[in-house]
């Protein structure tokens, strides 16, 4: 494997943020991972030397070379050499599920070594009381995007698990930090008894940022994260608990306990946002337009119009929570109005990909049975055809653990293909999460709806399978992280071939 660092221009000089000692010069441990991009790039922009290694599959990726501009010096491939004495620390996604190399060498050479988590908390302590936190179970790709959008102000900065289109994940400015502390920011499964991963780590500081405010947009259970909706209630509290202000999303159900434990005790200031006459930051109205959604909003008596450019009304919505966030902190009215109209939402949230043979081609990268479940209802009322939903389950933990619910997400589909589980496990003794996904989905839909994807020497491809099922003038929404980020291009070439326009294959 070629481990020689790729070429890269030189370590960022110009100090815009705060940067602990920890991370002065840290190695990211697969830094093009979804979560890790964000990092590397608010830290290198920050003044940090940053350097981070990456899979060789992924070595002349767009975002390695984007990295590589930001002074992010990357080498290709998982090396012990990568890892040298003048590192203040390794930072790891916590997606890793076996012994890895450069983490085995850090522990040997006494380096600290860091979840993404801890290096966010390291980081927002270390800025003070300026952050503005986006957390929860899931479901904050698109509010913590839209929250960096309308707070960019030039001394605002951000480090996020996912970009807006055409964006960045990661971007030091000023001293305000926009945080996405979300966990689930890739594929993450259960670590064999007695890694490395279970050892003691008596170099991590104990860290209790606090938060200017936070927008907490769910509290459910989430495997392998959050084993159940306790899990996922007491993980919102304790960031609530940090912040001066808390927001929260009226019309997410999971709310209410959430709310009913900050009520009436001390602690932040409650804000939620919602439709409902008692909300704090009252939604009057959202209804779409030629581009996406109209919205108004008022608070403390002055209503404030706002046009979104989103796909979908649950993503209309997150953006209403993070503008009612920057409204409750002070932020103007206008210059949010200004910023939140350019904000064309986050990178594959229902993302038009093209259109091939009269069949659009729209790209999701949901992962929780909720998310799913709300892009495929939202897809739906995109198309006068049929939808037609290419699933890539996320994962054996989170398969496993929602099989039922993620077969039931897909209620609103008119075909479903099923794809092998996305996961980076080689060897493993589970069952097939997709046979209890298949059952869930079949009870849902007519059971000639669901096809799943065979596998084998003559087996077709997953563009194929699915030209097999489409119609001119259908939509087809591919639904997944790892492999599926890259079947909807593929996709889109399989239909520009003749003779893809057909009527549906039996």
């Amino acid at each position: 494997m070629d481990t020689t660092t790729r070429p890269g221009s030189a370590v960022g000089a110009t100090r815009s943020g705060a940067v602990p000692a920890l991370l002065a010069a840290p190695h990211l441990v697969d830094v093009a991972a979804p979560g890790m991009e964000g990092l590397a790039r608010w830290l290198a922009g920050a003044g940090a030397d940053v350097t981070g290694s990456v899979r060789a599959d992924v070595a002349c990726s767009p975002v390695v070379a984007a990295l590589e501009a930001a002074g992010v010096r990357v080498h290709v491939g998982f090396d012990p050499a990568h890892v040298g004495a003048e590192r203040s620390a390794v930072v790891w996604s916590s997606a890793v599920a076996a012994p890895h190399p450069e983490l085995d060498r850090a522990r040997a050479v006494h380096l600290p070594v860091l979840g993404r988590a801890a290096a966010l908390r390291a980081i927002t302590a270390d800025a003070g009381a300026v952050t503005v936190a986006v957390g929860g179970s899931h479901s904050t790709t698109t509010a913590a995007a839209a929250l960096a959008a309308v707070l960019d102000d030039g001394h605002t900065g951000w480090i996020l698990n996912t970009p807006a289109i055409g964006g960045v994940a990661g971007h030091a400015a000023g001293h305000r930090i926009v945080a996405d502390f979300c966990p689930d920011t890739t594929t993450h499964e259960a670590a064999p008894p007695y890694a490395w991963q279970h050892h003691p780590a008596p170099h991590l500081p104990n860290l209790e940022p606090r938060f200017t405010a936070a927008l907490i947009t769910s509290t459910n259970a989430n495997a392998p994260h959050y084993e159940d909706r306790v899990a996922g209630l007491d993980a919102g509290e304790r960031l609530a608990r940090r912040a001066d202000t808390v927001v929260l999303p009226a019309w997410d159900a999971s709310m209410a306990n959430l709310h009913e434990r900050l009520t009436h005790r001390p602690g932040p200031d409650l804000v939620t946002v919602g439709t409902d006459a008692a909300s704090t930051v009252r939604i009057i109205h959202l209804a779409r337009n030629g581009t996406g959604f109209h919205a108004v909003l008022r608070h403390r008596a002055e209503g404030h119009t706002f046009d979104l450019p989103v796909a979908g009304r649950h993503h209309a919505l997150a953006v209403c929570a993070a503008i009612a966030t920057a409204l409750v902190i002070g932020e103007d009215p206008q210059a949010v109005a200004q910023r939140a109209t350019a904000f064309p939402g986050a990178r594959r949230s229902l993302t038009v990909l093209g259109e091939e043979g009269g069949v659009r081609v729209v790209d999701s990268r949901a992962r929780h049975p909720r998310e799913i479940a709300q892009d495929v209802q939202a897809a739906k009322t995109l198309t006068e055809g049929s939808l037609v939903v290419a699933l890539t389950p996320d994962g054996l933990a989170r398969a496993g653990a929602h099989a039922a619910e993620l077969g039931d997400a897909l209620a609103d589909a008119d075909r479903v293909l099923l794809l092998p589980v996305d996961t980076p496990l080689t060897h493993h003794t589970l069952p097939d999460p997709l046979d209890g996904i298949e059952r869930a989905a079949r009870r849902r839909l007519v059971p000639a709806a669901v096809h799943r994807l065979r596998t084998g020497r003559n087996a077709a491809r997953p563009e194929q399978r699915i030209g097999a099922l489409v119609d001119t003038g259908d939509m087809v929404l591919v639904v997944g992280t790892g492999s599926a980020e890259q079947l909807g291009p593929r996709l889109l070439t399989h239909l520009a071939q003749p003779g893809m326009a057909t009527p549906q294959q039996p």
